[in-house]
């Protein structure tokens, strides 16, 4: 067999007209990398059935034409309930088949319907379209939503995957049930795989600065991809020599010393849990994102006491018991309110570990001197003294935010 030809379509006129970005795409040939396969190309359609099917078809077509060469299309969108979704509708012209539907969806509907005081006969029939599959498809269930996704064959190992076009709902289907189908539907080569963190850094510095250093080990045949994320990068090494990807893994630690970790997340959990420490958070401009990322893990209450929320200057005081000359002299958003932060979370919470995030989130409330984005965390030990750091994050008001609650975790595992 050679290699697997992978397609990813996204699917909505909100796409083309530009009016949204198609970020489903990259996340799954992110994911389909780490797994070891590579995605040919991506398309974006509209809500035109016949723009979908033409290509489907065309997609199709070169399945069968090149039986050696297996087509994978995974497209995302037009599952839903509105008019314009027409996903069911091209995936049944494509093979001429009929829909059925997938009882365990039909159940949670009506389940769905039934706790909001109504009747299964309430259901309209575009509503009811989303429980339904081609005949005889691979059925993959959605756990965050209700549009049930499926897998449909092209030719002989070749499918078609459609997926809800809501991200949480894509992404939930595809680890939980994609996966697994793909790992048993096709063999890939065996390839070892390093994947390295590095805090603070754009995916463009990164090459520039960084992937010179490993151009031997690319000579030799290894290869490399790298995401970004919010506060982070990860580089990904992949090689059928184990000894390629080590070395180019222990080349990002030497190069990046302490802004490279492993994931995060992951090893604060595992560090906290062993450890037996106890930590608590202060938050003002994440509104609680912190707490909830740290929570997100389970187990989380072996050593989260909690958090508090001081939006206003006056819960800093109230809560935190931050001076007010200090809010008077420096501001809500510098080191000085930041360290008091950890303080008073300290004195409330006897905790021993202790985080801080205060800054100015935007689009509003930034100056020349304190602009948009800039944001001081702080960390402190029992008993030690409080630190925080500055930073400038990029990006919108959501992004800031991600990246000040990532950052605050990734400051936390450098002292565990």
């Amino acid at each position: 067999m050679k290699n697997l030809r992978i397609t990813i379509i996204s699917t909505g006129s909100e796409l083309t007209a530009g009016r949204s970005s198609d970020t489903n795409s990259t996340w799954i040939a992110g994911q389909l990398f780490e797994l070891g396969w590579k995605v040919r190309n991506f398309l974006v359609l509209p809500d035109d059935p016949k723009v979908i099917t033409d290509e489907l078809k065309n997609l199709k077509e070169i399945s069968i034409q090149n039986p050696e060469e297996p087509v994978l299309v995974i497209m995302t969108g037009g599952l839903g309930a509105t008019e314009d979704d027409y996903t069911l509708q091209c995936a049944l012209e494509l093979n001429d088949k009929k829909s059925e539907p997938s009882e365990k969806a039909r159940l949670k509907l009506q389940k769905f319907y039934e706790t909001r005081g109504k009747s299964y006969s309430d259901i309209l029939p575009v509503v009811l379209r989303q429980v339904y599959v081609p005949e005889g498809s691979v059925t993959l269930d959605n756990a965050s939503g209700l549009a049930v996704g499926f897998v449909e064959s092209l030719s002989n190992q070749s499918y078609l995957v459609c997926m809800p076009g809501v991200p949480s709902e894509m992404k939930d289907m595809f680890n939980r049930r994609l996966v697994p189908f793909l790992k048993r539907t096709y063999r890939k080569e065996s390839l070892f795989q390093e994947t390295r963190w590095v805090w603070n850094i754009g995916e463009s510095l990164f090459q520039a600065e960084f992937i010179p250093q490993v151009s031997d080990l690319l000579a030799d045949g290894m290869e490399w991809g790298v995401t970004a994320q919010k506060g982070f990068i990860k580089a990904i090494f992949q090689s059928k020599e184990k000894k390629q990807v080590e070395e180019a893994a222990l080349r990002v630690e030497k190069f990046y010393g302490s802004e490279s970790t492993s994931d995060v997340f992951a090893s604060v959990h595992q560090k906290l849990s062993i450890a037996g420490l106890q930590l608590s958070v202060a938050e003002s401009c994440t509104g609680g994102l912190l707490g909830k990322k740290i929570t997100d893990l389970p187990g989380a209450s072996i050593y989260f006491n909690g958090g508090v929320i001081v939006y206003s200057n006056s819960q800093k005081t109230k809560l935190l018991s931050v001076d007010p000359e200090i809010l008077k002299s420096h501001g809500a958003v510098s080191e000085e309110t930041c360290k008091s932060m950890l303080n008073g979370l300290e004195q409330i919470s006897n905790s021993d570990l202790s985080l801080s995030i205060t800054g100015i989130a935007g689009p509003e409330g930034g100056t020349e001197e304190k602009p948009v984005g800039t944001v001081w965390i702080g960390r402190k030990r029992k008993g030690a003294n409080a630190e925080a750091f500055k930073y400038v994050f990029p990006g919108n008001r959501d992004t800031i935010r991600e990246n000040a609650a990532n950052t605050a975790l990734f400051l936390l595992n450098q002292i565990l």
